[in-house]
């Protein structure tokens, strides 16, 4: 790589990243003020109704700063997220950070987990279909796709749910994960979640590559190597797989922010202890720091992923490396 390319590949990524601490910092002003927000007081909501007395009322807002302006509050929670700080969880006063760590690594490993079946479906699926364009099998791939993307994600974990539990009694209805246990003697209560993930998500992400690899096939280099006959494998070697390459880090980008923001409805109908059912009853407990952590952690994996991902994309195209920022 010249220099020239060097310095252009630098100021490009520099961008990125700069665009994405942006972005980040924008993502924590929508996070911080929404909650703010919402309906109802929080120290009253952790108190309950019986103990909520102005006096235990003004305690926990002082304890908590929930009774200083709202930038200082914006401030002062932002500080300690940078520094590592979470803060605490006002209805228990235990550390979000603590509160969240298994329910992390739940949700990672469902995402890990479905990636491992989506990636390799989605890109075989996509390429298959690319290659024998408006032959049954690319018929039958868009038909299913679109019946797909057309279903609800928790009619899919419902209807997966009666059959595998209640019909065949071969799996497990409920997702009873147990902190203390290692995952991988757990695995039978993965295999239903993540079957409702991967259905969910392979419609768009077989689209996205059948869409990218029919624009490489048609593409007048590739045509010029057909023509003087190069064997399909050398082809797909060459051409089109290394082509698809790009959409796919992109459906790993959108598939980790969607599992880290989006699992809400699957984690809920097979009661999965993820960070999913963690949001849900933060919102309804009014748990403002746990709340603002899940966010700004969904956030953050969601924009990083999708660095990684542009960066990656950059640094393996030639013409994106030698392009004008």
């Amino acid at each position: 790589m010249s220099e020239h390319s060097h310095v252009t590949l630098l100021r490009r990524l520099g961008l990125r990243v700069a665009s994405a601490v942006v972005t980040l910092f924008a993502v924590s002003v929508i996070i911080f003020i929404g909650i703010q927000l919402l309906p109802g007081n929080a120290a009253i909501a952790a108190l309950g109704v019986n103990e909520a007395n102005q006096t235990a009322v003004r305690a926990d807002e002082q304890a908590f700063g929930l009774n200083k302006p709202l930038v200082t509050r914006y401030f002062n929670w932002l500080g300690d997220f940078v520094q590592g700080d979470l803060g605490k969880s006002l209805p228990s006063g235990e550390p979000v950070s603590s509160l969240l760590s298994d329910r992390l690594r739940n949700t990672a490993v469902l995402a890990l987990g479905t990636l491992i079946f989506l990636i390799p479906l989605a890109t075989f699926l996509g390429v298959v279909s690319a290659l024998r364009r408006d032959t049954v099998f690319d018929h039958s791939t868009a038909v299913a796709t679109l019946a797909l993307i057309s279903t609800p994600e928790f009619v899919i974990g419902a209807l997966l749910a009666a059959l595998f539990a209640v019909a065949l009694n071969v799996l497990p209805a409920v997702s009873l994960i147990q902190a203390n246990v290692s995952i991988f003697s757990q695995l039978q209560y993965l295999v239903l979640p993540i079957a409702t993930l991967v259905l969910a998500s392979v419609a768009q992400a077989t689209r996205l590559i059948r869409a990218t690899t029919s624009d490489v096939l048609q593409s007048e280099y590739v045509q010029a190597a057909v023509l003087r006959g190069t064997p399909r494998g050398v082809l797909l070697r060459r051409h089109v797989l290394p082509n698809a390459f790009g959409p796919v880090l992109q459906i790993v980008a959108l598939t980790l922010g969607y599992f880290f923001g989006g699992v809400v409805v699957t984690e809920s109908v097979f009661s999965y202890p993820g960070i999913g059912t963690a949001l849900t009853a933060a919102v309804a407990a009014r748990d403002l720091a746990t709340v603002e952590a899940i966010g700004m952690i969904v956030a953050g994996v969601y924009i990083i992923a999708n660095l990684v991902a542009d960066a990656l994309v950059i640094v393996m195209n030639p013409r994106l490396r030698h392009a004008r920022p």
